[in-house]
């Protein structure tokens, strides 16, 4: 069985595969010893096959996560796959799930052996896009990751948070989760997000990564501190330095291309305000090193997927290598 899940919206296809991991070790197997991730931008197609043959003397399924493979930077690989795949659609008890980020777009183009492969995976029968929620969708979102704490949010409390976010779930479901171990009464309300949530996440990432720029290591580590006694967890604050150093890499490229900081927010789609904080941080960084944190990152990011390490300390190790 092949199972592809992607689009922009990382969130509930980070979430979605969680389900499916969970589900798999709850009902197959409880020591995931048949469970094995690949790191897609690596892999080659010996590791996919060696990883899809290895079996299991107790379990006879067999589920395989792979990430991220249309970062691969190997043409080959996406011109052998999808015949070396075809067998496993038919196949119940080996099970392939493939996860990656929006794809085959005008912003995220594929080149022609990518879009074969892309192609496959897409009319297997158990492809999804994972679309920017919008709307009343956003709105039942809201009220069903609030249920999770057993609280309810109110509908301008919710518009409110949507609107800070930016209608970014990672960003949402970070500050959700604060206001609902915050906020003693049953229901969330606009006052309480005007109070708690107001800003508050893009100012202590931008002051994270503002210390970062000017190698303070101090005042970095005692922010990163100040996160994680807030509540966030790793996941969440790896989502948001990853998007930020991201931004940096963006306005250092545009930088370095003599372009008007004027014409910055309409050519890369990012909020005046953003463009204005950003400038002066990307400002210490050449882009070879952006790209360097950056990769880190989100290596760190793969390391905690598949639970291979301890994120805080690796972060703290991080900002001291400053």
């Amino acid at each position: 069985m092949i199972i592809f899940a992607h689009g922009a919206d990382t969130f509930r296809s980070r979430r979605f595969l969680q389900e499916l991991k969970n589900k798999f070790t709850d009902r197959v197997d409880p020591g995931a010893t048949s469970l094995s991730v690949v790191d897609g931008q690596t892999a080659d197609l010996k590791e996919i096959s060696d990883q899809a043959n290895t079996g299991s003397l107790f379990v006879k399924k067999r589920l395989i996560v792979i990430e991220n493979i249309f970062k691969n930077k190997k043409e080959t690989l996406f011109t052998a796959l999808p015949d070396y795949l075809k067998k496993f659609s038919v196949d119940e008890d080996r099970i392939i799930i493939f996860r990656d980020e929006e794809l085959n777009t005008r912003d995220k183009p594929l080149k022609t052996a990518g879009k074969k492969l892309f192609v496959f995976l897409s009319q297997q029968p158990y492809s999804q896009e994972f679309k920017p929620l919008t709307g009343n969708q956003l709105l039942s979102f809201l009220k069903k990751e609030t249920a999770q704490y057993k609280k309810d949010i109110s509908a301008p409390a919710a518009l409110r948070l949507i609107e800070l976010a930016d209608g970014d779930l990672w960003t949402i479901a970070g500050e959700l989760k604060k206001l609902a171990f915050r906020v003693t009464a049953p229901t969330i309300e606009r006052a309480d997000v005007d109070e708690m949530v107001a800003g508050s996440f893009n100012e202590n990432i931008f002051a994270l990564t503002d210390a970062w720029s000017v190698k303070n290591k101090k005042l970095a580590a005692g922010l990163l501190e100040e996160q994680y006694a807030a509540g966030l967890g790793d996941e969440y604050l790896l989502t948001m330095l990853i998007r930020q150093f991201k931004i940096l890499l963006q306005i250092r490229s545009a930088l370095d291309t003599k372009m008007n900081p004027g014409e910055m927010p309409l050519a890369l789609k990012l909020h005046p305000f953003v463009v204005k904080k950003g400038i002066g941080q990307a400002g210490n960084f050449s882009q070879a090193v952006l790209k360097d944190y950056l990769n880190r990152l989100i290596r760190l990011d793969f390391l905690n997927k598949t639970g291979g390490g301890n994120i805080k300390t690796e972060l703290i190790l991080l900002i001291s290598g400053l």
